[in-house]
């Protein structure tokens, strides 16, 4: 792989693994270290690198980066708010419209976006509460928008097995949500 095939790599993954990183250790400063680290990574196995393959490798490699980070930090921070007056309904649509950025209200008043703000908030709070396998797949598939069989390839299991952790990674955030609105 040439330099210009490398850096064309990572201009499409850079700003998706940042995410991911961010998303697993909610440090901009270690996500940022762990990016940079995915790609040197990422230069020294060029050789063996596939462009077919490129994307679940690069994001495997922020995933085990980022557990071992954690590992080493032994704790993880966790933002504490919470939002009277709303339930979450047991249906997925509820989880859907709060896990997903886009908004399906094209003029919301100052009211509605403060509100969806705390709730965002709110669902990054429950999603650091799954445990890190949950966190993780649920990270990929509704943040990430990757499909069932990207994601199996990153955490090398069956489709089926990540199927069913998407499953109950939803329903445990149902269960937190809930927890922390009635608070």
């Amino acid at each position: 792989m040439s330099e210009e095939e490398f850096l064309e790599i990572v201009r499409q993954h850079q700003d998706q693994v940042y995410r991911h990183a961010f998303y697993l250790l909610k440090n901009s400063e270690d996500a940022k270290d762990m990016t940079q680290e995915t790609f040197i990574k990422a230069w020294q196995h060029r050789k063996k690198l596939r462009r077919k393959t490129v994307h679940s490798w690069l994001l495997k490699c922020t995933q085990n980066l980022c557990y071992n980070q954690l590992k080493r930090r032994k704790f993880q921070v966790h933002i504490s708010r919470k939002i009277q007056g709303h339930l979450v309904d047991e249906e997925d649509d509820t989880l859907e419209m709060l896990l997903h950025r886009h908004s399906n209200q094209p003029n919301p008043t100052p009211d509605e976006i403060a509100i969806k703000q705390e709730l965002k908030q709110l669902v990054h709070q429950a999603i650091d509460e799954l445990p890190s396998n949950m966190r993780s797949i649920i990270v990929m598939r509704e943040l990430e928008e990757m499909s069932y069989k990207e994601i199996a390839e990153v955490v090398n299991q069956p489709v089926n097995s990540v199927k069913s952790t998407v499953f109950r990674a939803r329903k445990k955030l149902r269960e937190i949500l809930n927890r922390l609105m009635e608070t």
